[in-house]
């Protein structure tokens, strides 16, 4: 072919199959040793991030990328291999998700017990790479850190976010693909990665809303049981995205949601038990709106609450014009937030359920409380009352956590949510103040025991260890309660301090 007189030449596309960078080891399945040290999960060490694709000149052959019909099958089989050198067989599949859905699923069961074992058998003979990813995050999350360790942002980690990254580059979208970026949120939560998560929920948000969840078409009750229970997983997703996104904002200090605010008629999911068992009834649900006195499963009550959260957000950081609206504010929303908070302590006392929605309602509270403290608009005396509900409200979680989380042997690692160690930060520093002031030693003691447990907390999720760092650099006497640790989010000028 000739253009302006001169012959093109035109080199086909070029393609290869990926090809291992580096070699795997298998490794024991994330247990307990007799001593009670955690091993760890399968990994992806020794692998290179760049373990997917390579396209040399030289070859000739059709780009796949290219040509809609042979794109998903090509990452399919890519995706595939990669998965059985660093999972193994599908015996350690299977060990890895029974794993999975004994423990951390308890605080995050936003995956379909039944739905996922259904697909399984086939993972090798008709590999389907957005299921395979979520593979990958089970196993990921599964991992504690090892003794010394500084961060999480391992091997695993750079391989599971690089096929998500693959999956989504494809136009592969699917709600394996949200569930896959919401447990490495929760991963990167739970680890003190907070710009990470920041950047995954946001990733969550955009594909769930792509997928049409916010439209919330999971809520039409449905005729068969198959339907009810995609339904309800659907749900759950949602939910899970909001009370993240939630999260992640009051870790972070602002109110720039990736989801809008859920509705008063919003359905709240079944109760947990129930979705366990895999029993999904067709009769109508809670709603958002239901009563703080009606009992609910964990995860909806963690939904009412992330909502709440959502509220206290918006009044700090989207303060109303007229300062007489912003102070009823903040009184009708303490009012609600403490309305919870004895339920919260009491249904946990009995059942072991509402850890982390207790964690999400004190550190709203702590904001409310610390945001009107250091209001020039706030008056002397209502000053002085705010000071003695903060001092109350964290003497409360000093003590709870003590009885919780005081006997480190009795603590089950493996089950504990990374939500909670927050609010531990918080009423610490409450505790700090009020100690400066009053020189009494009870709350010296309250100081030295969450610091205690957050070194506990440590042991599982690295936040905890963050946290613990931030407590023993303390310098001022009255610290603040909603300042960002270093580095939890990006400003134009760089990591905010």
């Amino acid at each position: 072919m000739n253009r302006v007189g001169r012959p093109c030449h035109y080199e086909e596309d070029s393609y290869t199959f990926p090809q291992s960078a580096g070699s795997y080891h298998s490794q024991s399945l994330h247990s307990r040793s007799d001593d009670g040290a955690p091993s760890q999960a399968p990994s992806a060490q020794g692998l290179s991030p760049n373990i997917l694709f390579s396209a040399p000149a030289s070859a000739l052959s059709i780009d796949p990328f290219r040509h809609e019909s042979l794109r998903q099958p090509t990452v399919n089989i890519a995706v595939g291999n990669e998965v059985s050198k660093i999972l193994g067989t599908f015996d350690d599949i299977h060990a890895i998700a029974t794993k999975y859905f004994d423990t951390i699923w308890q605080r995050m069961p936003i995956i379909s017990k039944v739905r996922f074992f259904e697909r399984l058998p086939t993972i090798f003979s008709n590999p389907q790479a957005d299921y395979l990813v979520v593979c990958l995050a089970m196993n990921l999350i599964l991992q504690y850190p090892t003794p010394g360790d500084q961060s999480m942002q391992s091997s695993s980690y750079v391989v599971v976010k690089s096929f998500i990254n693959l999956l989504e580059s494809t136009n592969l979208m699917s709600l394996d693909v949200v569930q896959a970026r919401l447990l490495v949120t929760f991963y990167e939560l739970g680890h003190g990665i907070q710009v990470g998560a920041s950047i995954s929920i946001a990733g969550a948000a955009r594909c769930a809303r792509l997928l049409g969840l916010n439209k919330k078409g999971f809520q039409d009750l449905k005729d068969t049981y198959q339907a009810r229970v995609v339904a309800e997983e659907e749900k759950r997703v949602w939910w899970a995205t909001v009370n993240l996104d939630r999260f992640i904002c009051l870790c972070n200090g602002d109110s720039l949601f990736t989801t809008e605010d859920p509705q008063s008629s919003d359905s709240l999911p079944i109760e947990d038990s129930q979705w366990a068992q895999d029993i999904v009834p067709d009769t109508t649900y809670h709603t958002l709106a239901t009563p703080s006195d009606i009992t609910v499963g964990h995860f909806a009550r963690e939904c009412q609450i992330s909502h709440l959260v959502g509220r206290v957000l918006r009044h700090v950081f989207e303060p109303a014009s007229d300062p007489e609206f912003h102070a009823q504010e903040a009184m009708q929303l303490e009012k609600t937030l403490m309305a919870f908070m004895p339920l919260l302590i009491e249904e946990h006392s009995k059942f072991g359920l509402y850890c982390a929605a207790l964690g999400m309602c004190s550190s709203a509270l702590f904001m409310i409380y610390d945001s009107a403290l250091f209001s020039s608009q706030t008056s002397t005396e209502y000053k002085d009352t705010l000071l003695e509900s903060i001092q109350c409200s964290s003497t409360q979680i000093a003590e709870f956590s003590r009885h919780l989380f005081g006997d480190v042997a009795a603590v089950d690692f493996d089950v504990v949510s990374p939500l909670i160690p927050l609010s531990l930060y918080q009423a610490a520093i409450v505790q700090y103040r009020v100690g400066k002031q009053t020189g009494e030693i009870r709350y010296r003691n309250g100081f030295e025991s969450l610091k205690e447990i957050l070194g506990y907390f440590n042991r599982r999720w690295l936040i905890g260890g963050r946290y613990l760092e931030a407590l023993l650099a303390l310098k001022v006497d009255f610290p603040v309660t909603t300042l960002p640790l270093s580095g939890s989010y990006v400003s134009p000028s760089g990591p905010r301090e």
